[in-house]
């Protein structure tokens, strides 16, 4: 006997079917899928279009010609190259270092001699920290930065990007370390391990989901940042949003150059997103702090 499979009632497609007819749900997955892919599609048309075709009015949505003069000329007269190191090195180094830091602040607060009430309020303190407006330090930090002697330098950003993004991979660490059993460490403490062992061969493990979704929020923050990247950055430590922006200058936009650097940009967060996209996913899913 074939059984039925019984419906979701809560799911959302039979929400959306139920509620205005299986036409309606397929117009509004077409409609999602469209303003979706054609910004993406616009955007990659336009690095490969000639001159005359991205200044077209009105605009050229199927070019007959590709070229890659918008490439050749932003590797070569506008030194691509050098800001697409700087941003992965700023990246990089700010994932690693914040993920190390905040993954061992996040265990202290989860794990340390703290009330129930003291974990909540650390939470939801290093919550405020991530949504005040960065704009509101921004004097404060070119005059540290200047005084440190650090303005157009890698350090800087670094420095920067850690501080900001700090506060998030704390907040998502402590309710991964939430879950992790205690029984787990006192197996380790009663077989002779030691705290470094502990934590960096048992507990991070077990958290990899949350290591990789707080990985990938700091990678993408840091290399989308801009406010300090342009207070920050003159010449040698410019990132690909800088780059990016000062094609808009008071002649009009370079649509094509514009394209070509903002596709450079993207693509790197592109794979990064899909080679881990099942962690990620997951993470994200898992992540909360329980209250």
């Amino acid at each position: 006997m074939v059984k039925r499979r019984k419906k979701d009632l809560a799911s959302t497609d039979y929400v959306i079917s139920n509620f205005a007819g299986p036409y309606v749900k397929w117009i509004l997955v077409v409609f999602s899928l469209v303003s979706v892919i054609f910004p993406l599609y616009w955007l990659t048309i336009s690095a490969f279009k000639l001159e005359q075709d991205y200044r077209a009015y009105p605009p050229v949505f199927f070019p007959s010609q590709l070229t890659l003069d918008s490439f050749i000329e932003v590797f070569t007269k506008n030194q691509l190259m050098n800001n697409l190191i700087n941003s992965a090195t700023i990246s990089v180094v700010t994932t690693v270092i914040t993920l190390l830091i905040g993954s061992m602040a996040a265990y202290a607060v989860q794990r340390g001699p703290l009330g129930k009430k003291a974990k909540n309020f650390f939470g939801l303190w290093f919550m405020v920290q991530k949504m005040y407006p960065a704009i509101a330090t921004a004097i404060p930090v070119y005059l540290v930065m200047r005084s440190l002697k650090l303005i157009d330098t890698l350090l800087a950003m670094i420095i920067m990007n850690t501080s900001f993004n700090l506060p998030l991979v704390i907040w998502l660490m402590m309710g991964f370390f939430e879950q992790v059993p205690y029984e787990l460490e006192e197996s380790a403490m009663l077989d002779g391990s030691g705290f470094t062992h502990r934590f960096f061969n048992i507990i991070l493990p077990i958290t990899k989901p949350g290591l990789v979704a707080s990985a990938i929020l700091t990678f993408t923050a840091t290399w989308n940042e801009f406010l300090f990247a342009v207070i920050l950055s003159i010449n040698k430590s410019k990132t690909l949003p800088v780059v990016i922006a000062g094609f808009i200058t008071d002649r009009g936009l370079a649509w094509g150059p514009m394209a070509a650097s903002a596709l450079v940009t993207l693509v790197p967060v592109v794979i990064l997103t899909l080679l881990v996209q099942k962690d990620f996913v997951k993470g994200m899913a898992m992540g909360a702090v329980k209250g």
